[in-house]
């Protein structure tokens, strides 16, 4: 009998399958089987179909969480009125890299729960701010110092501390000459938060306003802050404080102080905002200088005497004729972690 040659390409797609029927009926290890879905998430898909996938706008950055957001980054309420009446040296301080994935250059304070007490940044010169440059190795301490603090992430205490440094007539640089500032900022709605985005350090203040720093050099850009250069005049006596001005909506407590704490045994300014020195008084341009014994504790951890707004907001209507503002701020204040 003549055997017939059977074609080697039909050969070919026969054996194939028969390979794939033995595949599917004979005895092979499975897939790794997938968690089993909630009872719910069944009934939900049997009883409507999968919606279509929608293209939604995003937000703007500032408003939603980044890919690789920083935890002081996060814009979040005061998680406490007091803070704790005792002086605390329990904080570290690190410090963000100015290189991708953050392009941070700050540094960062946390206490031993992990958590973010404060952050801050220098000037350190080169620029229309501070013409002479920083360096450690020639003894050359030109720096314009920004410290945000907020202590026990408690509303009580939360501030900002200027600092600038400059020689005296002998070219020395001394503590006892630094140009300092303390400033409080009212409504206190949130602890003060640092991002880098779209080519700018932006910084948070307790009142929600904003403020634009160049990320390299820290100087003011934008924002509710305007600023003058350093006062570099050897003369200590005439040297101006750190010119850093508020142009926001809220309420300013300032105290300033040579080469000690400003909080102790000074006058305080209150001010709406940063009137000019010669403004009568009116909306707009309040202006009450009180005792910085009234405001804060004279010894021990020199905290705010006023851990709420509301209870600021009665002394300021008492002492200076003028209250925290009532537009354009949201005062609701979220209750204290007991």
């Amino acid at each position: 009998m003549r055997l017939r040659k059977f074609p080697l390409d039909k050969f070919l797609l026969l054996l194939a399958i028969l390979m794939t029927f033995q595949q599917s009926c004979g005895t092979h290890t499975p897939p790794p089987a997938k968690p089993p879905e909630s009872p719910n998430l069944e009934s939900e898909k049997a009883q409507s179909p999968k919606p279509k996938p929608e293209v939604a706008e995003l937000p703007p950055l500032r408003s939603r969480p980044l890919k690789e957001e920083l935890p002081e980054s996060v814009l979040s309420s005061p998680e406490r009125d007091l803070a704790s009446p005792q002086i605390k040296y329990d904080t570290v301080m690190l410090t963000r890299s100015a290189e991708p994935p953050f392009n941070a250059g700050w540094q960062y304070r946390i206490n031993r729960q992990k958590q973010i007490v404060g952050f801050e940044f220098s000037n350190r010169g080169g620029n229309p701010i501070l013409p002479n440059r920083y360096d450690i190795n020639k003894s050359l301490l030109f720096t314009r110092d920004f410290q945000f603090r907020f202590e026990d992430r408690a509303r009580q205490d939360i501030y900002l501390e200027l600092t600038d440094w400059a020689p005296s007539r002998d070219r020395q640089f001394r503590l006892s000459e630094l140009m300092s500032s303390v400033i409080h900022f009212f409504p206190r709605n949130h602890l003060p938060a640092i991002v880098t985005l779209g080519g700018r350090t932006i910084v948070t203040l307790p009142t929600g306003e904003e403020v634009e720093f160049d990320p390299k050099s820290h100087e003011v850009l934008g924002g509710v802050f305007s600023e003058a250069p350093v006062d570099l005049n050897p003369d200590k006596t005439t040297r101006k404080f750190p010119r850093i001005d508020y142009t926001g909506k809220g309420v300013l407590v300032r105290v300033n102080s040579r080469g000690t704490d400003p909080r102790i045994g000074t006058m305080a300014l209150i001010t709406t905002g940063s009137p000019a020195a010669n403004c009568e008084r009116g909306t707009g341009c309040d202006r009450c200088q009180v005792p910085s014994k009234e405001l804060w504790e004279q010894k021990g951890a020199v905290r705010f005497r006023f851990s709420t707004d509301e209870e600021f907001g009665r002394y300021l209507l008492t002492r200076c004729g003028f209250g925290l503002p009532t537009i354009g701020f949201n005062f609701s204040i979220a209750a204290p972690v007991k």
